[in-house]
């Protein structure tokens, strides 16, 4: 059995976004490695900074970190995150908590296929595709 599990690096603020995500999906936060308690010794102003963290929300994890001194991070690009939710006012909920202070590329609506369905970027560049395929007949 396969889990993909995503991996979000961010310039500084990887702490601010874990927070933000356990809000929006009611997680947990179930690890806050820093770097000042790694035992590779780097960079002493990133020792406040998350070198590792896991977010349980579901059957979901996310990991974040803050990336190193001088590490890229760009969040342009082919990727979005696709939450799959089962209940048609928690994808209200999730997706407005997420579109706070970030971007609505394409806003929640019924869609040719069935489902609802709405795309955003939120307010740390990360883009997010919300799909909620109704209740299925028995």
């Amino acid at each position: 059995m396969y889990h993909l599990v995503p991996y979000l690096h961010f310039n500084g603020n990887a702490e601010e976004v874990l927070n933000f995500y356990k809000d929006v999906f009611d997680g947990e936060i179930l690890v806050i490695n820093r770097y000042g308690d790694s035992p590779m010794k780097g960079d002493e102003s990133l020792n406040d900074k998350i070198i590792h963290s896991r977010l349980k929300f579901g059957n979901n994890i996310i990991m974040i970190s803050d990336s190193f001194n001088g590490q890229l991070v760009n969040t342009d690009g082919n990727i979005q995150l696709s939450v799959e939710v089962d209940d048609d006012k928690k994808i209200e909920e999730v997706f407005n908590k997420m579109a706070e202070g970030g971007k609505v590329t394409m806003p929640l609506a019924k869609q040719f296929w069935g489902a609802t369905f709405g795309m955003l970027q939120d307010k740390f560049g990360v883009n997010w595709m919300f799909n909620y395929e109704g209740k299925k007949a028995e």
